[in-house]
């Protein structure tokens, strides 16, 4: 197993605590974006924080043991989660020299003080505490929920949710692109929140998109019905069926049939090209793994290709596109460099 040498245990114990300024809190963010590795590790800190009791028991907890058998459970844990620092003759050091106890007793002082052990992530209740859930920018993660439902993230992903989710009722955060299958429960419906948007359903498969970049929230519906609406104003809402794409930007909800056969190319693995442009060729496999396709001559992107692709490795992609054109290629990090006569 791996050890997590990145963690800022001093940060993410007053994060835990919920004593980090701004700039810390943006720190732990950009932490957990980093890897899964990461995110795995603040989960079973989180979890296991959350399992002291509450704050009004603080005072009977010995955070010391605390924090040790939080190492212990760690390091212990399943291969691939992320470990804690191995213990020193000094004592037990979890990164960037901070030994262990330490970190306790800071947590104790901050208890002993009266603050109260929640920490904030937007736009959720200030009550509760948390579990996050990110992606990494170049893959995928697939979660699934305390409630069964399973969520697929795309690239630069994030979903948080409360505690509570199983028990109050299951709302869900998200910033970036996901595909969720929920669970149906008549009793307790699913509700995401992304940006200005909220979606609601009973149970059914659909995919969300809220990229910061555009300020536009989609929602395309696989199977049954979802409710999208503006999370400020509830009475602004529409309902969406399988097929279907619905939209919010600024105060305007709308909803049109999909016409993308690739919308969910990004999941599935699965390119269909029939007589297509490869400008959009190229916003397909951009969704798919991550590259942008450059051409050297502009108008190679009026060039068509009639060609499916299922599960295949971005190289046989690039190659068979080139194959049909008589083009060359080049990978330069994340761009495809190809060159040619246009069309």
């Amino acid at each position: 197993m791996k050890r997590n040498k990145n963690a800022n245990w001093d940060i993410l114990a007053k994060h835990l605590a919920g004593e980090t300024d701004e700039q810390e809190q943006k720190e732990i963010s950009t932490w957990l974006q980093k890897s899964t590795s990461n995110s795995a590790l603040f989960i079973e800190a989180t979890g296991f924080w959350n399992s002291i009791n509450s704050i009004k028991e603080m005072n009977q907890f010995d955070v010391n043991k605390g924090w040790e058998k939080l190492h212990n459970r760690i390091i212990t844990s399943s291969e691939g989660s992320a470990v804690l620092k191995k213990e020193r003759k000094t004592g037990l050091d979890i990164g960037f020299g901070m030994p262990l106890l330490k970190v306790a007793a800071a947590i104790a002082l901050v208890v002993a003080l009266g603050v109260a052990s929640y920490f904030l992530i937007s736009g959720l209740n200030n009550d509760s505490v948390l579990t996050v859930v990110s992606s990494v920018t170049d893959d995928q993660t697939r979660v699934i929920l305390p409630d069964g439902s399973l969520v697929f993230l795309n690239a630069d992903t994030k979903i948080s949710y409360s505690k509570n989710f199983n028990t109050d009722g299951r709302v869900v955060r998200l910033t970036g692109e996901a595909y969720f299958d929920v669970s149906p429960d008549p009793e307790r419906p699913f509700t995401i929140y992304s940006g200005k948007a909220g979606i609601k359903v009973l149970g059914t498969s659909f995919n969300v998109q809220a990229l910061k970049s555009s300020g536009k929230v989609e929602v395309f519906v696989e199977s049954g019905k979802v409710q999208l609406f503006e999370a400020e104003n509830v009475s602004n809402t529409i309902t969406i069926e399988p097929g279907f794409i619905g939209s919010i930007e600024d105060a305007s909800v709308e909803k049109q049939m999909n016409t993308d056969e690739n919308y969910l190319a990004w999941k599935t693995r699965k390119l269909f090209f029939n007589n297509t442009d490869l400008a959009r060729v190229a916003e397909g496999i951009k969704d798919v793994f991550k590259v942008n396709l450059v051409f050297k001559d502009p108008d190679m992107t009026n060039c068509k290709i009639r060609s499916n692709f299922e599960n295949e490795t971005l190289e046989n992609v690039i190659e068979t596109i080139c194959t049909i054109h008589n083009w060359e290629w080049e990978k330069r990090g994340n761009k495809i460099i190809l060159s040619g006569q246009g069309c």
